[in-house]
């Protein structure tokens, strides 16, 4: 028996999930291997059929003896209106395939100046809760370096130290690209003596980023098949019940375990509208496509397109997410 829908309408793109997938239609797993963002506009589903053959057979004096049409059968699901409010690089790559220009990462910058001229004592620099041992008020870079990676938990490579000495030449500790957006170091001066109120300032002067910031979009080459394996595409949408974002399972979570997407139209810049890149391309069924790539789609994914009402919506800030093993 049918269970019962309780009314509930679709209202409102909140944001979408694209996900690679492998020749078999399973999501691929690693880093980098999805990417989600709210700024999805509108798509629009539907179904494809194929026209059952028709056989009329007429016997020589031309009347019809046989008639026959098989029944139409469903070919694959349809994509139309897919859009999007932003040119977002590396959503056009996960999408149709092409190259994302990039400015490199960025290493973190943070710069240590001596204040109040003091003339002896030590201090010591503190990072992610680890302090060095005293570091003499006048320490070659190479000391302040060796003090830092002795007394934290940064490793050789994570961290440069040049400049120096102090008090009058500040130290600049420069982080490795890998370590992304590292936690501010602090300093002790109350060691320091001579001078009038010595004390230590850090600031970030470089903000660092472990990965490269994408700044632009390059097409696909010609005569290629970018993305030969299609993608998973996953939307959500509000359930509206009474006028309102229904408040049992207030979400829905929709489904398209293999889709193959292109640019439909021209992307146009105008004067006053705003350029809505748009994609149109269709779904097969892919039931390897599984519980999704963050595991939580508990359903068979065996369809074109498939959809289930759902209590919480995912993170939507448009970044990259990991595809989980087993998910």
């Amino acid at each position: 028996m049918a269970g019962e829908w309780d009314g509930s309408g679709s209202l409102f793109a909140l944001g979408v999930r694209l996900t690679n997938i492998n020749a078999s239609g399973v999501p691929i797993v690693g880093a980098n291997q999805a990417y989600v963002t709210d700024s999805l506009v509108t798509v629009s589903i539907g179904l494809e059929y194929e026209e059952g053959e028709e056989i009329i057979q007429k016997n020589g004096g031309g009347r019809v003896c046989l008639n026959y049409r098989a029944p139409d059968s469903l070919k694959r699901g349809t994509i139309s209106e897919l859009q999007v409010c932003t040119p977002d690089p590396n959503f056009l790559v996960f999408a149709m395939g092409g190259d994302t220009i990039e400015i490199p990462a960025t290493a973190e910058v943070q710069t240590a100046t001596t204040t109040g001229t003091p003339t002896g004592g030590t201090f010591t620099l503190t990072y992610l809760g680890d302090t060095t041992g005293p570091i003499a008020y006048n320490a070659v870079f190479g000391v302040v370096q060796t003090a830092l990676l002795a007394g934290t938990s940064l490793e050789p490579g994570d961290v440069t130290v040049t400049g120096g000495p102090g008090p009058g030449t500040p130290y600049v500790f420069t982080f490795n690209t890998s370590e992304g957006n590292p936690a501010a170091l602090t300093a002790d001066a109350s060691g320091l003596t001579g001078g009038s109120s010595p004390a230590i300032n850090i600031v970030t002067t470089t903000p660092g980023t472990d990965l490269p910031t994408a700044i632009g979009y390059r097409a696909p080459l010609v005569g290629t098949d970018p993305k030969p394996n299609g993608i998973g595409l996953e939307f959500w949408t509000n359930a509206m019940s009474d006028g309102a974002v229904s408040s049992n399972l207030p979400y829905m979570h929709w489904v398209l375990g293999r889709a193959k997407i292109r640019p439909s139209d021209a992307w146009k810049a105008g004067a006053e509208d705003a350029m809505l890149p748009a994609f149109e391309g269709f779904s097969e069924q892919n039931a390897n496509f599984g519980d999704g790539p963050v595991g939580d789609w508990p359903y068979p994914s065996d369809r074109v397109w498939q959809f289930a009402r759902v209590a919480e919506l995912p993170d939507l800030t448009p970044g990259f997410i990991e595809v989980l093993a087993d998910a």
